[in-house]
């Protein structure tokens, strides 16, 4: 199965459909923090709406991402992240993570949410970071930039990371392991992030 991941609230619509006319393709809505400063009053609301529907199983992607501060400022990122938390905790749903460049904001923050768990999708953090996440539960996502020649912090990270803990991710249409990379990314890719972890 797919799980496809709303960004903003247009997208939502659009994940929706795609569960629809896919018997294979799940969806989750939420709020990117790149798109978390101009939202409607009832925007909350509208992403509950959304995840009331059937094959709408999480809440995502979420998070925070400080290196796109232009997008948006860091305390309306906070603000977001925050009130999804507290909707995946009352909806007793997953959440998936956004979290580049907000490594401590991010695990501090879903501290405060001890009964939320999900994936820190395309996980970037330290080993002690993934550590702190896998005792709370937490799934980390592995993705096609674990073969690049600059990732050198990911093998200490898998170390850590119990198999079963482990979700290998697309992040489609974006992050193309190589030999592909600058190529539309998809699930077809996914052996090559795996067959790296291997070797490892």
């Amino acid at each position: 199965g797919i799980i496809n991941m709303a960004a903003d609230l247009n997208s939502c619509q659009t994940t929706w459909e795609l569960t629809q006319r896919y018997g294979y393709v799940y969806g989750a809505a939420g709020i990117h923090p790149e798109e978390a400063r101009d939202l409607p009053h009832d925007w909350l609301a509208q992403v509950k709406a959304w995840l009331g529907r059937p094959k709408m199983g999480a809440v995502g992607e979420i998070g925070l991402d400080y290196h796109w501060l232009d997008a948006c400022p860091k305390d309306r990122q906070q603000e977001v992240f925050g009130l999804q938390l507290e909707l995946a905790r009352e909806l007793s749903l997953p959440v998936v993570v956004h979290d580049r460049e907000a490594h401590a904001d991010c695990l501090a923050m879903v501290k405060e949410f001890p009964g939320v768990r999900g994936v820190f999708h395309c996980f970037s953090g330290s080993p002690e970071m993934a550590e702190a996440l896998i005792k709370r539960g937490w799934y980390l996502g592995i993705d096609g930039p674990i073969p690049y020649k600059n990732a050198r912090r990911a093998p200490e990270v898998a170390e850590v990371i119990p198999l079963e803990r482990i979700v290998v991710e697309t992040d489609a249409p974006y992050l193309t392991p190589e030999p592909f990379r600058g190529k539309r990314n998809d699930s077809r890719y996914l052996p090559y992030v795996i067959e790296k972890m291997a070797r490892w």
